[in-house]
């Protein structure tokens, strides 16, 4: 449990530090964006933290995982606040997270880890979610190359999320939303190689 504990802050500090992808250009309004989704992959990833974190506190999850996740989402809004200022959910995700991690016992252990029935440090899991939905948003922007490299991330984990029993602890949404995500992967990958030519 605890060689476990520690790799998963691994993958909570890789996942913080990957490269974002921002809609950018002359006429990008979206540092003035109020609501709405983003075409930016730390906000898919900030996204996902929120879900993962209620999901967490209804399973009533160890609090030293959920301390060392919350301390990588709040970096990460703290970051993505400076983009847009004005975002209301964002500033929500932000008050929440405070929130709970000003009522963490400071001397849980930060070596635990989830139990199966959480998968917010599940990587493959992780990744397809977020790179799907960030590749319907990039498609929006028209930034179609953009979508099918996160199209290529998403097909990959979709055969590792496939596999027998792989999700039978986790939630039933969120066994559904993989089970069910085949039809839009394959939408969404349409329209990008269309687009891109090839």
């Amino acid at each position: 449990m605890k060689f476990l504990g520690v790799c998963t802050m691994t993958l909570a500090a890789m996942l913080f530090t990957a490269p974002s992808m921002p809609a950018q250009g002359l006429y990008d309004e979206s540092k003035n964006a109020t609501t709405g989704d983003l075409n930016d992959q730390d906000y898919w990833w900030a996204k996902y933290d929120a879900m993962m974190l209620e999901i967490a506190i209804k399973q009533r999850q160890p609090e030293g995982p959920i301390a060392v996740d919350l301390a990588i989402f709040n970096r990460r809004l703290d970051s993505l606040i400076k983009k847009y200022p004005k975002h209301q959910e964002i500033a929500k995700w932000k008050a929440r997270a405070s929130e709970v991690e000003s009522k963490i016992n400071p001397n849980a252990n930060r070596s635990a880890a989830f139990t199966v029935e959480c998968p917010w440090d599940q990587a493959n899991f992780a990744q397809l979610w977020v790179n799907l939905h960030w590749a319907k948003a990039a498609i929006d922007d028209k930034q179609y190359a953009s979508a099918r490299s996160s199209l290529q991330n998403v097909r990959q984990n979709y055969q590792i999320m496939m596999a027998p029993d792989r999700m039978k602890d986790y939630p039933e949404d969120l066994r559904k939303y993989v089970a069910e995500s085949k039809p839009e992967i394959d939408r969404l990958d349409k329209i990008a190689r269309e687009k891109t030519g090839h």
